[in-house]
């Protein structure tokens, strides 16, 4: 009797403790689909899945929600997310949506505890990090004297959910002159990114961004890779030129011009062999 009346405690006692658990989880990603303002149509099949998986017995982290979800669901998701992000970093400002949509498909969460090292510098940038939620700091450390013994901090730079970091990657891989399926080289970081809270990121990782820009410039054919190299060249110079009769009649003069130059700017495997 008394082992029995044991057992049911403890049995009790395990199932309050997994009621608990599970309530913290459920409140944890209603808590972050609140923070994104995801919509209702992809609010209802995350809370869905949460439950059925509850009732299969399943925790459901936070961490680990947005990779198990649907397919379909996880990419509308990731671009709801990622997509007003992606569109805030300079080299990218111009390029059609469609790709931009195929990078935030290959966004991956991360989290990081605060006070912790995202990327240190000197340390290869394998991903450009879009802060979602938290602060963090980032800074560089110089030599403190003529001997270059010791270090100082520099003053460093605040970063909050809408900022980002390591474009330097992109620039990188945009003029990498390695083979179009090959990451033997990366550049190292110039400065330190650590969190100061608990830090939410997406990465987009420098191979899966690699292969989205080379799957886009392997699907132009020969005579339209200047083309779509030089309209980058003519958006820029729109930007920071105002149309004007004059300058109309210099940017026609120009466009062949841009289109030989921006020619140069297409990895080896991508330039024209002939002459135009």
């Amino acid at each position: 009797m008394y082992m029995q009346l044991e057992t049911s405690r403890t049995e009790e006692v395990r199932m309050k403790m997994k009621s608990k658990k599970r309530t913290k989880q459920k409140e944890q990603i209603e808590l972050w689909i609140s923070k994104h303002h995801l919509p209702s149509e992809m609010r209802k099949p995350i809370i869905d899945d949460m439950n059925q998986r509850f009732k299969e017995d399943e925790d459901v982290y936070l961490e680990s929600l947005l990779p198990n979800l649907p397919g379909e669901l996880q990419n509308n998701v990731k671009e709801h997310i990622g997509l007003k992000r992606l569109k805030t970093v300079k080299v990218l400002r111009g390029m059609e949506e469609q790709m931009l949509r195929t990078m935030c498909h290959s966004l991956k969460p991360m989290f990081h505890s605060e006070h912790s090292y995202i990327i240190r510098e000197r340390d290869p940038i394998d991903a450009i990090f879009f802060i979602t939620d938290g602060t963090a700091w980032t800074y560089t450390n110089t030599a403190s004297n003529n001997n270059g013994q010791g270090t100082v901090l520099t003053q460093a730079e605040r970063l909050v959910e809408g900022e980002y970091f390591g474009e330097e990657l992109l620039i990188w891989v945009q003029k990498s002159t390695t083979s179009r399926n090959s990451l033997s080289k990366l550049p190292v970081s110039s400065r330190t990114l650590k969190a100061h809270t608990k830090v939410e990121v997406f990465a987009l990782m420098a191979q899966d961004l690699k292969q989205i820009l080379h799957s886009k410039l392997s699907s132009l054919g020969p005579e339209q890779l200047p083309s779509a190299a030089a309209s980058v060249v003519q958006r820029i110079w729109r930007r920071k030129h105002p149309k004007t009769a004059a300058s109309t009649k210099f940017q026609n003069n120009a466009v062949v011009k841009s289109k030989k130059a921006a020619s140069i700017l297409l990895p080896p495997c991508y330039r024209l062999t002939a002459n135009p």
